[in-house]
């Protein structure tokens, strides 16, 4: 009730306002709105326009619309019956005659227009907010239309000095996608539009905080963490059972499952990150030139970083620590899976920002879980300086198919161990072991084992006698399945097994005959992650490291390593599978850029 008395207050100081125009004012602003229409990218690209006809002191479109019939456009008016509203094609406005309310109509000889996909109309209102909300004369004719036909693009006419501060929409209110005014034009800005924007306008003030105050809020957001634990846990809870109801995977509720340990070792990675040096303002080089300009080389933030990853809960504070600690904002878009997660954390680490009287833009969270909004904010590259998918192959090729903003592709893991002939089988045993079934939803896990053909008779049945401890399935090709054929643990492989980042107790078995053959194998369907080697051969090691084109390589080690922490680098926002501009798991380097400082005293070129 408050609502619409608030909205019928300002519809009657509207009114007023416009009341006091005199016509020469209503003539002119009309007439420079109507040239503006036809300066619209759009009005070239549309074929039919829903006009109106003007009453009272009302912008006029008149001159728009004949310039728009001259142009070859199908113009549509309204026709009031009753409660209802429709549009009718006119080819001519002899074609209005006057009804409802004593406004210009169609008449009987003019066909009812049907609604489509880009179609734009012209709607009038007594006033329109600068968030795109419109105040009518309060019947909802328009609203009503517009909800049916959602697809039309929307445009609010209105005069400059009526367009007013965001008031509290109604459920059945409909806003417009544009507002043209005699001083203003263009696209309303969307919520994560805004949201981006905010985080744009924060990062020079983020990225020149001091290391003490950056540390400083990094252990307290680690505090805050652990105060709401209570909170996090119960959104985890929900996010878990509607996991379970929606069939996801065990090794997929793991990856999303909170309890106190792993809360506990997201506030330390926290602390973690505050420990480690800050790079923001290292001078990377200072050289001085003969005409005695010194130039250096400083390293700075990137600025905005976003982030849109699926159910990993923990993704959200080490992407805030990383960022933070960097001088960068973020925003973060998880997915529908984690998102009551995902927003409890983030208000417990917006607390300790708030705290220290930061700009909460530092910190984002995207709360929206359509793939529509996923894709406008890979759009949103005036204002985001880098995007990061983290998920699926999926999730990482849509982004890099679609995004505008610059992307590091990241963590797709079909990784490779290659057991030489000249392997320790009890060390190649535990390290299979190891980077197959300490976790199976993770990245760096093992998904394919190459084997030489000179050990497979001896080997492959102890493997798998240890994998069949957690009931890990073989997919061998026909060698090795010769080999394994009696076992309930094992199927014969097809072409899709050697590129299948599996996430799940199952691995590819190929068997090889030489070195030559594995490296062939593992580079054709390579991810570019994590490759290993299980051989005492020094020379095999060097060129299994020299021709493996990954992002890590291992010698007699597990492919779990790949990782921030393991790396020395503290929580990492990702493990890049590209080249450019980071390559492996990014810590806080990663996340940085460089600018270049020059020092002269009066120096001109000449």
């Amino acid at each position: 009730m408050r609502n619409m008395e608030k909205k019928a207050s300002l519809r009657k100081q509207a009114k007023a306002v416009r009341e006091s125009f005199d016509s020469d004012k209503v003539k002119n602003i009309s007439k420079q709105i109507c040239v503006k229409l036809t300066q619209q990218k759009w009005y070239n690209l549309c074929d039919t326009f829903y006009v109106y006809s003007s009453i009272g002191q009302e912008i006029s479109l008149l001159d728009f619309v004949k310039k728009a019939i001259v142009d070859g456009k199908q113009i549509a008016f309204p026709k009031v019956k009753g409660e209802d509203m429709d549009f009718y094609y006119v080819e001519d406005v002899s074609q209005l005659k006057e009804g409802f309310f004593g406004i210009l109509e169609p008449d009987t000889t003019c066909k009812k227009a049907i609604p489509k996909p880009g179609a734009v109309m012209l709607v009038p209102g007594i006033a329109f907010s600068n968030k795109g909300q419109r105040i009518g004369y309060g019947r909802g004719y328009y609203d009503r239309y517009l909800k049916q036909h959602e697809y039309i693009y929307k445009v609010g006419i209105c005069y400059d000095e009526l367009v007013l501060p965001e008031w509290e929409a109604d459920t059945y209110d409909v806003s417009m996608e544009c507002i043209i005014t005699e001083k203003r034009e263009g696209k309303i800005m969307t919520k994560l539009e805004e949201l981006c924007k905010n985080a744009s306008e924060a990062r020079i003030k983020i990225g020149m905080l001091d290391t003490d105050v950056k540390n400083h809020v990094l252990k307290r957001a680690a505090d805050c963490l652990m105060l709401h634990e209570a909170e996090i846990l119960e959104a985890n809870a929900i996010d878990v059972e509607n996991g379970k109801k929606n069939l996801m995977p065990e090794s997929l509720i793991d990856r999303l499952s909170l309890n106190h340990d792993r809360l506990s070792d997201m506030a330390e990675g926290l602390r973690q990150i505050a420990k480690l040096d800050d790079p923001i303002g290292e001078v990377m080089s200072m050289k001085k030139r003969p005409n005695g300009l010194i130039i250096g080389k400083r390293r700075v933030p990137l600025g905005v970083i976003g982030m849109i990853y699926e159910a990993r809960p923990n993704v959200t504070s080490d992407a805030f620590g990383l960022c933070f600690k960097t001088g960068n904002c973020v925003i973060l878009k998880g997915g529908s899976d984690a998102i009551n997660s995902n927003k409890a954390i983030v208000k417990a680490l917006k607390q300790a920002i708030t705290e220290y009287d930061l700009n909460e833009a530092a910190l984002n969270i995207i709360e929206s879980t359509d793939r529509e909004t996923t894709n406008e904010f890979m759009k949103m590259s005036q204002y985001v300086d880098l995007l990061i998918p983290r998920g699926g192959a999926g999730l990482i090729n849509n982004v890099v198919k679609n995004s505008t903003i610059p992307v590091i592709q990241t963590g797709i893991g079909n990784c490779h161990i290659y057991v030489d002939a000249e392997a320790d089988f009890d060390m190649a045993l535990n390290i299979i072991a190891n980077a197959k079934t300490q976790r199976v939803s993770v990245c760096n896990a093992c998904e394919s084992i190459v084997v030489h053909k000179s050990i497979a008779k001896e080997f492959l049945p102890m493997l798998y006698k240890r994998l069949k401890e957690n009931n890990v399935e073989l997919r061998c090709d026909d060698e090795a399945l010769a080999i394994l054929n009696e076992q309930d643990l094992v199927k014969k492989a097809t072409d899709d097994d050697w590129g299948t980042e599996y996430l799940d107790y199952i691995m590819s078995v190929k068997l090889v005959k030489d070195m030559d053959e594995a490296i062939a194998h593992i580079n054709k369907y390579t991810t570019y992650h994590s490759e290993a080697i299980i051989t005492k051969d020094y020379d095999r090691s060097q060129r299994f490291l020299d021709e493996i084109d990954s992002a890590c390589v291992y010698v007699n080690a597990s492919t779990r390593f790949s990782d921030g922490n393991e790396f020395g680098f503290g929580a990492e926002i990702g493990i890049s599978t590209q080249k450019l501009h980071a390559r492996g798991p990014m810590g806080l380097e990663a996340l940085t850029s460089y600018k270049y400082i020059i020092y002269g005293n009066g120096q001109i070129r000449e």
